[in-house]
């Protein structure tokens, strides 16, 4: 009880910050594609695709494989809400409500043994009410990167614990979906999660080898639970790596987005103006918030001071470090000092922006602020000043956490064809290959699937985001252009016999001869997509089969 009473607190609490989402309005974001991409998930999953891959009217509705790489997992949530009957724009509010509160709840419960109940609570609020964290979910929609902070909580824990007598399950199971969340919550800070964890380690267990204390026990632990991570991941990462491409995906690292126009100058993390708008390049020109909070900053400055001087030895070192090491990394990369770092850093100049970072110094020092609690020696006192600390952290950023404006949509507005195929497919079209001619208005997206330049008659079948059939006549032989983007997977049969197709701008043509054909247009897994779906399934039992042995072997 003692442990569950203030986790309930900080979930009444959290609804100050998530009480816009309870209005029957909606706002608008940067991101604005959420829902219409909730209603696609929700669609194939009721269809039974499954890992979801493909979608079949965003692209303008050439459909695209938009799930093989942009991070699906907060989709999924909100898509499972969909298709079991909960309106589109509700199921995208528990996605969004989810997100923000479940990171709260998963600090306070890693951190509760390591720091007591009063500092892992006031470290759950003030990572929940961090001001950079009101700018991800109503000012850029940013949902990939507030659920990652669900699973950052877990790869502290895998590291804190890693290795410790009583702690082994525990930590594999926390480190292991922690990394695994991370790659499917948001792909870019996933890939970024995994190259720091990569060289993090390495360091470490150079220093410790040198030193002559590495335990093969704590290294073996280690290399456990990340390659089971990224063994239950595989599914996504390796299809995403190998067949990105296929996509147009690189266009989006250019002059518009380069990452070394958007770094944040040092003043701006301690205030900068609130807005709505984009980031531009300098300090004067950006549209948003860069800000990470005051108390946030003063509470970790004091926490480091207090852990420089000696004070917090009671505090596991481990903890410590790898939460300071989270703010000092996450705050030096929004910076424009770490101009050779991003130069270096393989793929990173897909990240675009710098201040992505700002969610992991958000991660860290919510980590060390909470801390300083822990200073006051009285129990009594120490629930006082926690209480006090976090009535202020509440009062001073809930103006944050309100969307620029509210308004009431059309019913039906987000599910429509012509939203999705149109509207949303505008925001987001880099999934579909290049060769792709891009519709320059409403009037030219695509509204058959099969077409043809001679006279033909075309009768559906069957039409689901993986699989069209139809029958098509014809008069004398014709080259009908199915509008469906090409993409490695796909298979095309008439009557039956699988034919190749010809591909002319990013599109499928079949030739057909007079009479009667039936064409169908099939997605399938390629041996890649096969191969991670057979690692993931072979990770996810191994993971279950150490952890039941191992708790045998405990018993």
């Amino acid at each position: 009880m003692k442990r569950l009473l203030p986790l309930v607190c900080i979930l009444l609490l959290s609804y100050v910050a998530w009480r816009p989402l309870v209005s029957r309005g909606y706002f608008p974001m940067h991101d604005n594609t959420q829902v219409e991409r909730v209603v696609e998930m929700g669609r194939v999953l009721k269809e039974g695709q499954f890992p979801v891959r493909w979608v079949a009217d965003l692209g303008y509705g050439y459909g695209y494989p938009i799930y093989n790489f942009y991070g699906p997992l907060p989709y999924y949530v909100g898509g499972l809400f969909y298709a079991l009957g909960v309106p589109a724009l509700t199921s995208t509010k528990i996605m969004f409500g989810l997100g923000m509160v479940l990171p709260a709840a998963a600090v306070y419960a890693v951190l509760f043994s390591l720091v007591g109940w009063q500092a892992a609570a006031l470290s759950a609020v003030l990572y929940l009410f961090a001001p950079y964290h009101a700018v991800q979910i109503y000012v850029r929609g940013a949902v990939g990167e507030y659920w990652e902070l669900l699973f950052w909580p877990l790869i502290l824990y895998a590291l804190v614990w890693n290795g410790v007598r009583g702690r082994e399950r525990r930590a594999m199971v926390a480190g292991a979906v922690g990394l695994f969340g991370s790659i499917l919550s948001h792909t870019l800070l996933g890939y970024a999660t995994t190259v720091f964890l990569g060289i993090g380690l390495a360091i470490y267990w150079l220093v410790r080898v040198f030193r002559r204390d590495a335990a093969k026990k704590e290294y073996t632990a280690h290399l456990r639970w990340i390659l089971l991570g990224l063994g239950m991941a595989s599914f996504f990462w390796l299809p995403a790596l190998s067949e990105m491409r296929f996509t147009d995906v690189a266009a989006q690292v250019s002059a518009t987005a380069n990452y070394a126009d958007h770094f944040v100058c040092m003043v701006q993390l301690w205030s900068s103006a609130w807005g709505f708008g984009g980031s531009a390049p300098g300090c004067l020109n950006d549209g948003l918030s860069f800000m990470i909070g005051k108390i946030h900053i003063i509470l970790a400055l004091v926490a480091i001071l207090a852990w420089m001087t000696g004070a917090l030895k009671k505090i596991n070192r481990r903890f410590l470090f790898v939460a300071f090491l989270s703010t000092v990394i996450g705050i030096f990369l929004t910076l424009q000092f770490s101009l050779e770092v991003w130069r270096i850093l393989p793929m990173f100049a897909y990240l675009q922006y710098p201040w992505r970072f700002l969610a992991l110094a958000l991660f860290g020092l919510a980590a060390l602020s909470g801390v300083v609690v822990t200073l006051i020696r009285h129990p009594l006192w120490r629930t006082v000043v926690t209480i006090g600390a976090i009535a202020a952290v509440i009062g001073m950023n809930t103006k944050w956490f309100v969307p620029q404006y509210l308004y009431t949509p059309a019913s039906g507005s987000f599910e429509s064809s012509r939203d999705i195929r149109w509207r949303a497919s505008k925001i987001s079209d880099e999934y579909l290959p290049k060769a792709i001619v891009r519709p320059v208005t409403e009037s030219h997206v695509v509204s058959d699937t099969i077409e043809s330049r001679q006279p033909i008659s075309v009768t559906p079948i069957s039409a689901t985001a993986v699989e069209n059939q139809s029958v098509v006549e014809s008069t004398s032989s014709a080259l009908v252009r199915i509008n469906i983007a090409y993409f490695p997977g796909w298979k095309y049969y008439i009557n039956g016999t699988e034919v190749r197709p010809g591909i002319t701008a990013g599109l499928p043509t079949l030739e057909i001869g007079p009479g009667q054909s039936v064409i169908t247009a099939k997605f399938t897994d390629t041996p890649v997509r096969i191969l991670g779906n057979i690692i993931s399934g072979v990770s996810f039992v191994l993971l279950l089969y150490i952890y039941v042995k191992q708790r045998k072997t405990k018993g």
